[in-house]
């Protein structure tokens, strides 16, 4: 009888810490929202007041003088950012979230030892969450080869809530003056040209320019974390000439206090919208502030768009959570969709045919207050153009989500999502 009564009180004691540990982690999350935007220059009004509206939102002055390349899927992505490894003269830094196992990491683990075996200063953040999948031979390899290799925030029993912020960044920046970001992680899931669910869908760009400088100061921030060093040396930071005629204004985000950089950005582009707004995510479950704001820019007359992984979702839990945000967008007249060849993993969001939003920030509360975010946002014709013909074509390959289909989950599934969307904060 006693070890009975002991038994269940030791189980309802771990279930009282484990509430308490979610409880105190997803505290910051939930209690972040973005604040009521007041006002912001409608970006087809005049561009260069939404950039600078842009700007103060992000903490980060909006830069001219820009060049942009837009990429899409892995068959486009890795060559270019071989390409700038290979031709390295001084320093590679390479930040991610995701590095596991396979013949794309291989590749990566290959090209980054052999840049610091020729004499380039190499350094590699991993998040210690999102690629804890890697085999620690591959690591190793690149260590044995010369390349500074630092864990973001590794496990510690004593500091959960630490451990709990990630850096979620795609980072690349070469000798200072060539960079990358965007959505892509460093596994064969990325391969090819998202032609089957084995390959998935994934938007990225490659920059230079002034800009560059902002992103060597996200890493900085990263490796600074990983390993207490501040990266001041001025190969790191060389004069950036102007080497195009783009504007672009970097998002650097490291939730603290108060809101982050991404959800204050996200805030401005969905209220700076006056005619459409594209919203391409993976991982969408919108906070209450955010629902009513997209739902207001179909009040004031903006067709919103939402594309969403349909059918093939890395994390089934997710796709729930969203679901339970669906009746109350729909009926608010966002139109939302669930792309279906594949899993759809790129972030982005294109504003009125002229803003334009690439980077790794979630639409969900832990890309907003919990993990290191990095993105940029540019106001270019040209650009917004090239990325509408993008979600033009995955438009094709995608289901709306309707009243009907929402209705006919049934209470069962209804009861999940919900269950699902109270743990939106941890997923």
């Amino acid at each position: 009888m006693l070890s009975a009564v002991l038994s269940v009180t030791a189980t309802l004691l771990v279930v009282v810490v484990l509430a308490f540990v979610y409880f105190t982690l997803s505290l910051n999350a939930e209690s972040r929202d973005q604040a009521r935007v007041v006002s912001v220059p409608m970006v087809a009004s005049s561009r260069d007041a939404f950039m600078r509206a842009v700007g103060g939102a992000a903490g980060q002055p909006s830069l001219e003088g820009n060049t942009v390349e837009l990429y899409q899927n892995g068959d486009e992505i890795f060559p270019p950012m071989l390409e700038a490894i290979a031709g390295a003269k001084s320093t590679v830094h390479f930040s991610t979230y995701i590095f596991w196992n396979g013949t794309i990491p291989n590749t990566f683990a290959a090209a980054l030892s052999s840049a610091a075996r020729r004499g380039v200063i190499t350094r590699v953040v991993l998040d210690s969450e999102g690629s804890s999948p890697m085999k620690k031979e591959l690591a190793g390899r690149m260590r044995d080869a010369g390349v500074y290799v630092g864990w973001f925030h590794r496990a510690r029993w004593y500091d959960w809530a630490r451990y709990n912020r990630r850096t979620h960044r795609r980072l690349l920046i070469v000798d200072g003056n060539v960079g990358f970001t965007g959505g892509v992680g460093i596994a064969d899931e990325w391969s090819g040209y998202a032609q089957s669910p084995k390959h998935w869908r994934d938007t990225h760009v490659r920059l230079t320019g002034p800009i560059v400088s902002a992103l060597q100061s996200a890493f900085l921030d990263n490796w600074n974390t990983c390993a207490n060093e501040l990266l001041l040396h001025e190969r790191d930071f060389p004069v950036q000439l102007r080497t195009g005629n783009i504007t672009l204004a970097a998002i650097v985000s490291t939730p603290s206090n108060g809101t982050s950089a991404a959800q204050r950005v996200m805030a401005a582009c969905v209220a700076g919208a006056g005619r459409s707004l594209n919203v391409t995510n993976p991982y969408f479950i919108p906070t209450r502030g955010f629902r009513h704001a997209l739902t207001d820019a179909v009040k004031r007359g903006v067709e919103v768009k939402v594309m969403m992984p349909g059918p093939h979702h890395d994390q089934p839990i997710v796709r729930r959570a969203s679901r339970h945000t669906w009746k109350r967008l729909v009926d608010g007249g966002v139109e939302l969709f669930e792309y279906q060849p594949t899993m759809i993993h790129a972030k982005t969001l294109v504003v009125d045919d002229i803003g334009v939003l690439v980077g790794s920030i979630n639409f969900d509360p832990r890309s907003f207050a919990l993990n290191a975010e990095a993105g940029v946002v540019a106001a270019d014709d040209a650009l917004a153009a090239r990325m509408n013909e993008m979600f033009a074509a995955d438009l094709t390959k995608s289901v709306r989500v309707t009243r009907e289909a929402i209705a006919a989950r049934g209470w069962p599934n209804r009861m999940i999502d919900a269950l699902c969307y109270w743990l939106r904060a941890q997923l």
